[in-house]
């Protein structure tokens, strides 16, 4: 009993390093689909590193819940492999150990794999995630241009889609703008302009562009009529709560802990598929 027990520490011990390896690898992986997006905030829009570093860490989770096991069966059929390869899991079947008798070290690192994992799920990612909004939204409260990008239909204001050719973040100015508002019912306006500016309210997530020499189209769905209008300055303000939460708002499921989950199962009126999903 005490030679098994000596074997069992030996094989969980050799699991250990390349679970890290692989553990660090796969992060990087994961990392490095967010590189363009680090690299763009840093550049362009001036973000200290230091909160990009805690963006990838309230990230970590999410990424992890799908990282541990992954690194888990791949420590274990490496160890697996190496032990067969140095012909040790011959030598102990030749000193009388049986196969099976191999799996007790393996079963308890899947075990902790699997805590660790639920771990992850159950407290891990509502913190990450509520962790992330509410840095999303310190963020965006004190650089609220990082909301466009040049060259991309931006969609995170409500009711808005916005397009410009190029944005030149010194002056803040815009070129080639392309708006379509959609925040008044039955109508569709599209204004495009040459040249526009852009100032905000940062507390208020809020955008106010000014616009020179460019046309306003109105469609009046109801009525089916449109109208066209040219103007030399056109002022519109773009809220880009849509994207970025506020502190005060209520969490989704995906930020709830086990208890909130409960305590809105059990208050709540409407059994939508919002309830029946969680």
């Amino acid at each position: 009993m005490k030679i098994n027990s000596i074997i069992y520490k030996y094989i969980f011990k050799e699991m250990i390093p390349p679970f890290v390896i692989n553990l660090l690898f796969f992060n990087f992986i994961f990392l490095l689909t967010k590189i363009l997006d680090i690299t763009n905030m840093i550049v362009n829009y001036r973000i200290s590193l230091s909160d990009v570093l805690l963006l990838l860490i309230y990230s970590m989770p999410h990424f992890l819940e799908f990282v541990i096991p992954m690194s888990i069966m791949m420590a274990i059929l490496l160890t697996l492999f190496r032990m067969s390869s140095d012909n040790e899991i011959v030598a102990l079947k030749a000193g009388g150990m049986s196969i099976y008798e191999l799996l007790p070290p393996v079963l308890l690192f899947c075990l902790i794999g699997g805590i660790l994992t639920g771990f992850m799920t159950i407290y891990g990612l509502p913190w990450g995630k509520l962790s992330f909004e509410k840095l999303t939204y310190e963020v965006a409260s004190s650089n609220v241009n990082i909301g466009i990008k040049e060259r991309t239909f931006n969609d995170n204001f409500k009711g808005v889609m916005l397009y410009t050719n190029k944005i030149d973040l010194k002056n803040k100015a815009l070129t080639d703008v392309f708006i379509e508002d959609q925040r008044t019912k039955n109508i569709i306006s599209t204004v495009v302009a040459p040249k526009g500016e852009m100032f905000s309210e940062p507390d208020k997530l809020l955008f106010h562009l000014r616009l020179y020499n460019g046309t306003i189209n109105q469609v009046d769905i109801e009525n089916k009529t449109v109208h066209s209008i040219n103007f030399d300055t056109y002022n519109i303000n773009l809220d880009l709560k849509k994207s970025v939460r506020g502190k005060e708002e209520r969490k989704d499921e995906k930020e709830m802990s086990l208890t909130e989950l409960s305590n809105y199962l059990k208050n709540a009126v409407n059994k939508d598929a919002k309830y029946y999903a969680i």
